[in-house]
């Protein structure tokens, strides 16, 4: 016993030895993956695992274990340290409240003006949205969430509470028929639906067979005629006197199914897309090594639905891993966009193809690119984007070359990249500075790729083996 104690002993002083020399911008790899090896080893407590892996989500970690030499390796370990720790999206808003308290999580934009709410305030709401859901358990079994609704914080809330106190969670899509919602209500087994604004109000207003659905509404302002309103929902977590945050953390298994996403497919009913939360966080690691030079000073203008992979997992819960900020932009319309731009003055936009176009032929009508100073033109561009802009990612269509090529030239580094819902979204991207024309990158860490001979891609987790064995 006092070899095992004095093992343990160790091991704290070690990860307490790297964590001053991070927060000293030094970083020795080699050590940070011994550590990590000899955890893995011992069996250290789930808190030295939970240490670790905060430090890997830092900027100045992602950017040293990014060599190749290390980053498979690096992502291996982490996977394990996941698993071993049952490390969740609880625990990893526990800890941003904790690093980035007074820091903003998020921006709201709202007739031009411009709301904040920190971390420690997200995470507080969080907490009392979980309490308001573990009421529901008192009428009956684990409710089953499911969210109808335009990108807006109340969503965003009951979601990362879902996912932080283990019910799980669907959002529907909003461009979905009442024939399709009612399909996935029922498959999903839903049993309390949040309803969010006139398009999802509609939608659901034209669905049959919902009678057996607790709705609740999810706006503040507008009252929804026989859904429970949202204060009432809020005011209904004074009866769970005994919720208690560590416990109902705890009892989250990270194997377990957490979330289901709809796609339309190609034919006949919707197709359900299972997550855990194995997939959603070690996602996040892949997504930071690939990408080492974004961290806690970043701000996302955000736009992209959250019934989609792409602002679900990379912008919300990318911007929540990272520590930056997550911008709800007012309208996915352009010229609202570009009013959101000089608000929040963004250094990552994330987009369909077609607003880089926008972005680009907006130049264009307005300078001679061809002929006009690069110091004009991107005087202009700045002028547009609101002056940070440094990160961009076009995905889920094609994007000409020379559009890409023009956005380097001028200090935009814009990525290509490929995904699916199934890969819990990204699969491939364009390595920082390394664009090639009609790419769409390479691997994502933690990500085997291969031909087949008929010419079908082939993708499989490269600690495949070890996720299977659990």
């Amino acid at each position: 016993m006092g070899l095992i104690s004095g093992m343990h002993s160790d091991i704290e002083r070690r990860v307490k030895l790297a964590q001053n020399s991070i927060e000293e911008n030094k970083v020795d790899k080699a050590d940070l993956i011994n550590l990590s090896k000899d955890c893995l080893a011992i069996g250290a407590s789930q808190q030295i695992f939970h240490d670790i892996l905060e430090l890997g989500h830092l900027k100045i970690v992602s950017c040293h274990m990014s060599d190749e030499k290390f980053i498979d390796q690096w992502f291996d370990l982490l996977v394990q340290m996941i698993k071993k720790s049952n490390f969740h999206v609880g625990y990893m808003l526990r800890q941003r409240s904790n690093r980035y308290s007074d820091d903003i999580a998020f921006n709201i934009i709202k007739k031009g003006t411009l709301k904040t709410l920190t971390y420690s305030t997200l995470w507080s709401l969080v907490i009392e949205v979980g309490r308001s859901l573990s009421a529901f358990e008192i009428e009956m079994k684990k409710p089953v969430v499911g969210i109808l609704t335009h990108n807006q914080l109340n969503g965003v809330l009951v979601d990362l509470a879902c996912l932080s106190f283990g019910y799980r969670v669907i959002p529907l899509p909003l461009n979905a028929t009442p024939e399709h919602i009612s399909y996935i209500v029922r498959h999903s087994e839903i049993t309390h639906l949040f309803i969010g604004g006139k398009s999802g109000t509609k939608l659901w207003s034209e669905v049959d067979d919902k009678d057996s659905i607790t709705t609740i509404s999810l706006d503040d302002e507008e009252k929804t005629i026989d859904c429970i309103q949202w204060e009432q929902f809020l005011e209904q977590g004074d009866r769970s006197m005994d919720f208690n945050i560590v416990d109902q953390m705890s009892t989250v298994n990270i194997k377990n199914t957490q979330t289901i996403m709809y796609t339309s497919g190609t034919t006949d009913d919707p197709k359900g897309i299972i997550f855990n939360q194995i997939n959603m966080i070690s996602k996040r690691f892949g997504r930071a090594l690939a990408l080492p030079s974004i961290g806690s000073c970043d701000i996302f203008l955000c736009y992209l639905p959250l019934f989609h992979t792409f602002g679900r997992y990379f912008e919300l819960m990318g911007s929540v891993f990272w520590g930056s900020t997550y911008s709800f932009a007012e309208s996915p319309a352009f010229n609202s966009l570009l009013n959101d731009f000089k608000i929040v003055k963004p250094t990552v936009f994330i987009s369909i193809p077609k607003r880089w176009v926008q972005l680009y032929e907006m130049l264009d009508s307005k300078l001679d690119l061809d002929s006009d100073a690069r110091s004009i033109i991107k005087e202009q561009l700045n002028d547009i984007t609101g002056g940070s802009l440094k990160w961009g990612l076009s995905a889920a269509g094609y994007l000409d070359p020379d559009i890409f090529s023009f956005f380097h030239d001028h200090d935009i580094n814009l990525l290509s990249g490929y995904g699916m819902t199934e890969a819990t979204g990204g699969i491939t991207m364009t390595p920082s500075d390394e664009y090639q024309r009609e790419s769409v990158g390479k691997a994502l860490p933690g990500i085997k790729l291969r031909l087949a001979e008929d010419g079908t891609l082939l993708k499989r987790p490269i600690c495949f083996k070890r996720l299977l064995q659990g």
